[in-house]
């Protein structure tokens, strides 16, 4: 999977090398995955958070004075009592600068689970992202970003017969870490 990671960034970088007010980099950071759930009939919910790390690809497109689009990829790996969970990541956030250094970001995300031995769940998900940066110097910048999952991870036959409640999950996802613009 590492080995397709490498390539789409590569695709990625050849694709928009040639455009004009185009620029590419690197991003790092730490990496929570939040499992949240909740059962039809009972109030609340209950939510379990995995910490780990990320690292990945970005594309910077200019479209308008102050607006571009940030397509991402991302690899990120998250533990919890020993156990790892990894995944990969395609953030396709649009950034507003609201000041010179300073931007927010906003746009869907899709996440693809790369383990899941015991094959219970929707291995794909789609989400809303929404963040903020701030250029620290030329080329490095400090961003954070949450992510809400919007469809139910958990495929319907793992809870079949065991109960009348409908149970609903979904992944969240909060990062915080450097961006470092490579041209």
């Amino acid at each position: 999977m590492k080995k397709l990671f490498l390539l789409f960034s590569i695709v990625l970088l050849s694709t928009f090398k040639g455009l004009s007010q185009t620029s590419y980099g690197v991003s790092a950071g730490y990496h929570n995955f939040i499992l949240s759930a909740s059962v039809e009939g009972l109030p609340g919910s209950g939510s379990e958070g995995l910490s780990g790390f990320y690292v990945g690809f970005y594309v910077d497109i200019n479209v308008a004075n102050k607006l571009a689009f940030q397509p991402e990829i991302q690899f990120a790996q998250s533990h919890n009592q020993g156990q790892a969970t990894e995944s990969i990541l395609f953030p396709m956030l649009f950034k507003y600068s609201v000041l010179e250094r300073f931007n927010v970001q906003a746009g869907p995300i899709f996440d693809f689970v790369l383990d899941d031995e015991q094959d219970v769940l929707n291995k794909f998900g789609v989400g809303l992202a929404f963040g903020a940066a701030f250029r620290i110097v030329e080329d490095l910048s400090l961003t954070t970003r949450y992510s809400v999952g919007l469809n139910d991870r958990f495929k319907e036959s793992v809870f079949d017969g065991i109960t009348d409640f409908e149970v609903s999950t979904r992944f969240d996802f909060f990062q915080i870490g450097l961006t470092y613009n490579l041209n």
